[in-house]
């Protein structure tokens, strides 16, 4: 059986590689094969993904395909075929061009389950946040750098996301300032503590995880959360914490900038 997870570049396959070790080890204990496969941006996810989501599910109807785009950015595509303000439009985009494309070469109800969405909120970085311990040592610095990020980690928002944030803490701090997220990334995260990084991105990448460590297990992860049994159920609820730009967000006022410490 295979899985595989569609990301948008080298450093979020790279990266979530090494994350991901351990539970990529147990699957291939198993028989299972998961793979990372960058596309290029998170356009060619939005527009082929779910078609070939849909093929290769036709063909090979045991494994699975997951879809990892970035949250961010999101304003880009106002006013496109692709616009989404939150996860949940994201979502909903995704799932209903893998659903127009399944109808079309007929693969069966119970196959389309197979096909999951998730998402990297807002960006691989928003991970690197959630291992502040490895951050400072890669920085190099004991600066407990309070205050440079909002906490949760996955509550930045579309105008300036964790990677932005990385980037600038690395032109601080390193004598080398540039950020190279298929280098730091990667040094960062293989050695970072995936329980943590779970429990630190708790909204979206944790999700993710566990679904992923389910199928590695030999297991089948719960029927994705808009669904009641059927594709076709139930839409994903919208939820102000998916957005922290919504209006409901900006009602109860900003996340509260807190320190990595």
């Amino acid at each position: 059986m295979k899985v595989i997870v569609y990301v948008e570049g080298p450093s979020d396959q790279k990266a979530l590689q090494a994350l991901l070790k351990g539970i990529i080890d147990d699957g291939r204990g198993r028989g299972i094969g998961i793979s990372f496969s960058p596309q290029g941006g998170k356009a060619p996810i939005l527009n082929d993904v779910p078609r070939k989501a849909a093929e290769h599910l036709k063909q090979n109807p045991g494994d699975w395909v997951f879809a990892l785009p970035d949250l961010y950015p999101m304003a880009y595509y106002d006013g496109t075929p692709n616009e989404h303000r939150s996860f949940a439009a994201l979502w909903r985009l995704l799932q209903d061009r893998f659903t127009s494309r399944a109808d079309k070469i007929g693969l069966p109800a119970d196959t389309r389950r197979r096909f999951r969405v998730h998402c990297l909120k807002h960006d691989l970085e928003a991970l690197l946040l959630a291992a502040p311990d490895k951050l400072r040592e890669r920085l190099r610095t004991k600066d407990a750098l309070k205050g440079r990020w909002r906490n949760p980690v996955e509550d930045q928002n579309d105008d300036r996301p964790p990677k932005r944030i990385v980037e600038e803490l690395f032109r601080q701090y390193r004598r080398k300032p540039d950020y190279i997220d298929t280098v730091d990334a990667v040094w960062i995260l293989e050695r970072a503590s995936l329980q943590s990084t779970e429990a630190g991105c708790a909204q979206r990448f944790a999700s993710f995880v566990r679904e992923l460590r389910a199928v590695a297990g030999g297991g089948d992860p719960d029927p994705p959360a808009p669904m009641a049994g059927r594709q076709e159920a139930v839409a994903i609820p919208e939820r102000a914490d998916d957005n922290p730009d919504s209006s409901d967000s900006r009602a109860r006022g900003p996340a509260t900038p807190e320190g990595a410490g």
